[in-house]
């Protein structure tokens, strides 16, 4: 009892993460976003502490878009007019995911700015993390907001992960590396189990 218990609790979870990222616009951005992070880390040797750092704001931002998701389908729940309040509370939940998306990239940049020896002294990893980071996360962005299913977003996911494979060899970060499959890989799969997504304001993905 307890282990189906636990083992239903953590596949409600990842259904839920994949719902999201499959239904809702704005996390599909912040997926890209993270990955272009964790490519921008394969790139650079960074300390222990700024990945961290880096993970952790990967990871708030992620939170917090699935909180507001969760509040935002819980009021188109029981709000089936317009209120003002259910407004308000759509509103500000949104806007706590805006700080943090906000507060991420003022992060990122200070890393940069602060660190920028690194990336002189690293061109060539950061050359080649541009001429393939930057083609694979288009086609995330392709696979993300067009394909579904079907031959072309298998082709898709493994032009994604032929792309991510050189950095990923050449990187000195196992963890960064990792992370970005795992993001291209569920970002896929999000995108083959919900391929269908309500129209209109909650933007709920039914089931296949």
């Amino acid at each position: 009892m307890l282990h189906g218990g636990i083992v239903g609790s953590f596949r409600a979870a990842i259904a839920g993460v994949l719902r999201t990222i499959a239904a809702q616009r704005n996390m599909k951005i912040h997926v890209l976003s993270g990955l272009m992070v964790l490519i921008v880390g394969m790139a650079l040797p960074l300390g222990l502490e700024v990945r961290v750092a880096l993970v952790f704001a990967i990871a708030i931002v992620w939170f917090a878009e699935i909180l507001n998701t969760a509040l935002e389908a819980f009021v188109d729940l029981h709000i089936r007019t317009y209120h003002r309040l259910a407004m308000m509370a759509k509103d500000a939940a949104a806007a706590g995911v805006l700080v943090l998306a906000c507060a991420t990239v003022v992060v990122l940049c200070e890393i940069l700015y602060t660190q920028w020896h690194l990336v002189t002294d690293n061109l060539p990893s950061v050359q080649r993390a541009v001429l393939f980071g930057v083609p694979c996360v288009l086609l995330e962005a392709v696979g993300l907001f067009a394909l579904r299913r079907g031959a072309l977003a298998v082709v898709r996911l493994l032009a994604s992960l032929a792309l991510l494979a050189p950095i990923v060899v050449a990187t000195r970060d196992p963890l960064f590396a990792g992370l970005a499959v795992l993001v291209v890989l569920v970002a896929a799969y999000a995108r083959w189990s919900f391929p269908r997504v309500a129209r209109g304001g909650g933007q709920r993905a039914d089931a296949a």
